[in-house]
């Protein structure tokens, strides 16, 4: 598969491009405010394909390494019944890195696809609280082995969240366990990402979060802590976010980047 190779440079640059459309943009559709805040909504009853891309570096026990990831990751939710919605989640990475170990050299393709399922009721909570169970599936679907972990896993994913007004707030949580279990490759991680999402007026919607993870094996957090900004636009009939931020590693594990990481963001929306 070959490399897409968008640099530092050229992704920092198209980041603070979006950023600074999107502050000074006026042309909005009806309704742009409510879409753009659909994208904080992990459990959101609209179909949606964000795609991101990100660039790090400073990876590895020489700080050697670089990496540029690309994630797609169509959301697509289900009516059960009246009650009941069932929402899938697919992660799915596109990787090109370079000097990731000592000698390892240069290797682009597929990573392991995440598959989550998230039962979700169709009504909030009294207090308000939008609430998703399920599980998670981590596939071997790699195409080298510096990609992937190597093995299957499977765990248990939750949701919880809340609107009040232009914010949405909460947080996504999961564990996931290796079940193939080959000595010395088995894992057991934990993610938890708590969000903070605040819509302005002009459908710009800003979010603070973190995608942190414990590596239970290790004993050993990953802690970044990304800020982003999308834009809500029309490109003919289809409403899409286009947006950009910057990523910084709080703690990182030795095969985690170090210092700060930048990301582009596009989001297809196919409302009802």
């Amino acid at each position: 598969m070959n490399g897409f190779n968008l640099n530092k440079q050229r992704l920092l640059r198209a980041a603070s491009a979006v950023v600074l459309v999107g502050l000074t943009s006026h042309v909005l559709a009806e309704g742009s405010k409510d879409l753009a805040q659909e994208i904080a909504n992990p459990l959101t009853t609209m179909i949606m394909v964000p795609i991101q891309v990100e660039y790090n570096e400073n990876i590895g026990p020489e700080d050697e390494g670089t990496r540029t990831t690309m994630f797609v990751q169509p959301i697509i939710p289900f009516e059960l019944n009246d009650d009941w919605n069932l929402i899938t989640r697919t992660i799915l990475p596109i990787i090109e890195q370079d000097d990731i170990f000592p000698g390892a050299g240069k290797q682009s393709g597929l990573g392991d696809i995440t598959e989550s399922l998230f039962f979700s009721p169709d009504e909030p909570t009294d207090n308000g609280w939008i609430h998703g169970f399920g599980p998670v599936f981590q596939i071997d679907s790699a195409t080298d082995d510096y990609l992937g972990f190597e093995e299957h896993g499977l765990g248990l994913s939750y949701i919880a969240l809340t609107v009040k007004g232009p914010k949405t707030y909460g947080f996504l949580a999961n564990h996931v366990y290796s079940i193939e279990g080959h000595i010395g490759e088995t894992y057991s991680n934990s993610f938890i990402q708590p969000f903070y999402d605040y819509t302005t007026e002009g459908a710009m919607t800003i979010e603070l979060t973190s995608e942190s993870n414990y590596n239970w094996n290790d004993d050993q957090w990953s802690v970044p802590v990304t800020l982003t900004a999308s834009q809500f636009f029309m490109v003919g009939n289809q409403p899409i976010l286009l947006g950009g931020g910057f990523k910084y590693w709080a703690e990182s594990a030795e095969t985690d980047p170090e210092g700060l990481s930048y990301n582009l963001n596009l989001y297809l929306l196919f409302p009802k």
